[in-house]
């Protein structure tokens, strides 16, 4: 007998359970589900990472079949009841969001948001911020960090912009007025240390130890999450326009001798322009006029700060409209290296200014035409021995020169390979670089191939990705036989090495 009546009673609860999952769905809503707006790179493997889920769990809750399928800015359901209600949940700005339409995809209001994450107000939100969903069980105080108002973007120049102190302290970010919090978290790659990271951002080890509670300094994991403190993230001077779809950033942090993805999509034709750094932007517009894309490289030694982007936007008509944003620029973290030359004329700063400018004027020309579609391929089948931004002294000189390629390693007469297909531009032999080959693949980027034994393509000749265009050697400023690749991105010298492991644009 009690066997039945324990049986009817569990069946009773389940029953009221359901009716009320049934009548009263969307209030609960909140508490059964997020919603995670994709962002440039993820997967869903990596997105179910983020929530202790499986990706098949995703994928179920979103009627996903192709798992490749997803696509920068789609919104997924998140089954918060599987991961856990007690875990923390954080959403990342995306230019055009608002904390009203945030607040919305999740079922909360902006009073909410405004009290969890501290903000004086739903203004002060920016693109690149982390704001809290829902709170973990033991979620820390959120400290709030005064900020000056918006400076003008008037200027290329650097924002004047307060460093971090020696506590690990943020600076001065520039939105509208009112408080923020600053969490801008560096994800652990391969080979990273504590050191390299806060060389990379301007911070001592003992900061960052500070900053995250590290027991360890010595330990790292690749995957391993990092607070930042002192690191502006991009922020919009206004709200995007309404032609605006979405505007994607990436990285949301620059860093000095990389590559940079800017992508407009607007839900009309328009024409675009900008200007950063003091340079006119050149964008590339697709998809009748609908999609733009703007590839920048950030030169070596632009100073650590904060920048103003300025895009105008010109529908039909003569009205334009204006997009501003201002992006944080730090250091890229690299080594140094003393190098003993004995020809001390190939060290004369004119004989290297000189070839830099003939190489700058090349590489500055741009072709509509893009010949990559994926990755780059590695110039030669060859170890490594350099990294790309390593500061140089020669001689003992200052180290106020910098490695400007990648160096592979290989036995005179190695195959050169073509890393994408494209034109070749210049076949020269160069004081430093001494037997080069160049090649232009479209929308301003090129390659360079030096210090080779032989060249074998000419000026104007079409090559594919993997194709023999030399082979390895010690010409110019050499110190033995290797090949020596470097990458320009409209007239500027930047990491090769992103481009083999990243996809542009």
């Amino acid at each position: 007998m009690k066997h039945q009546l324990r049986r009817f009673l569990v069946i009773l609860l389940l029953s009221g359970l359901a009716l009320h999952g049934l009548t009263s769905a969307q209030e609960q809503s909140d508490s059964l589900f997020a919603v995670h707006v994709v962002q440039r790179g993820e997967n869903l493997f990596r997105i179910a990472l983020q929530y202790n889920l499986f990706a098949e769990q995703v994928a179920a809750a979103n009627g996903i079949t192709d798992s490749n399928s997803i696509v920068v800015g789609q919104r997924l359901i998140i089954p918060l009841v599987t991961a856990g209600l007690d875990q923390r949940l954080s959403h990342v700005v995306a230019a055009g969001e608002t904390l009203a339409s945030i607040a919305a995809a999740y079922s909360k209001s902006e009073a909410e948001l405004i009290s969890l994450n501290n903000l004086a107000s739903a203004d002060a939100i920016y693109i690149g911020q982390e704001l809290i969903i829902v709170a973990g069980a033991a979620e820390p105080e959120v400290t709030p960090i005064e900020f000056q108002p918006t400076a003008t973007s008037e200027s290329s120049g650097p924002l004047p912009v307060t460093p971090p102190s020696p506590g690990g302290g943020a600076g001065h970010s520039f939105s509208r007025g009112g408080t923020m919090v600053d969490t801008f978290v560096h994800t652990v790659r391969s080979g990273d240390t504590l050191f390299e990271i806060g060389l990379r951002y301007g911070l001592t080890v003992e900061t960052l130890v500070s900053a995250n509670n590290l027991l360890d300094p010595g330990l790292l994991n690749v995957g391993q999450k990092l607070i930042i403190p002192g690191i502006q993230l991009p922020r919009l001077a206004h709200d995007l326009p309404a032609v605006v779809a979405t505007f994607t950033i990436d990285p949301l942090v620059l860093e000095t001798g990389r590559s940079t993805r800017i992508e407009l999509l607007t839900k009309e034709p328009v024409s675009l322009s900008g200007q950063f750094l003091g340079q006119e932007l050149r964008v590339i517009t697709r998809d009748e006029g609908k999609r733009h894309n703007i590839l920048l490289g950030i030169p070596m030694f632009t100073d650590k700060a904060v920048y103003p982007l300025t895009l105008e936007l010109r529908a039909s008509g003569d009205s334009s409209e204006t997009i501003a944003a201002n992006l944080q620029v730090i250091g890229g973290g690299y080594g140094y290296q003393t190098i003993t030359i004995n020809d001390s004329e190939l060290l004369a700063p004119a004989v290297e200014e000189n070839e830099i400018a003939l190489l700058i004027e090349h590489a500055s020309n741009f072709t509509a035409e893009r010949n990559w579609n994926n990755s780059l391929s590695l110039p030669a089948a060859a170890a490594m021995n350099a990294v790309f931004g390593t500061l140089r002294s020669y001689n003992g000189s200052d180290y106020d020169r910098y490695h400007r390629g990648v160096d592979f390693a290989g036995a005179p007469g190695t195959s050169v390979l073509a890393a994408a297909a494209g034109r070749v531009t210049l076949v020269d032999r160069l004081h430093i670089r001494g037997n080069t080959t160049v090649i232009d693949h479209g929308w301003g980027v090129f390659t360079l191939y030096a210090h080779q034994q032989d060249t074998l393509v000419q000026p104007g000749d079409l090559v594919t990705s993997g194709q023999v265009i030399g082979t390895i050697g010690s010409t110019g400023r050499s110190t033995g036989p290797h090949l020596h690749w470097e990458l320009w991105l409209n007239g500027v010298n930047v990491d090769p090495m992103q481009w083999v492991q990243e996809i542009f644009p």
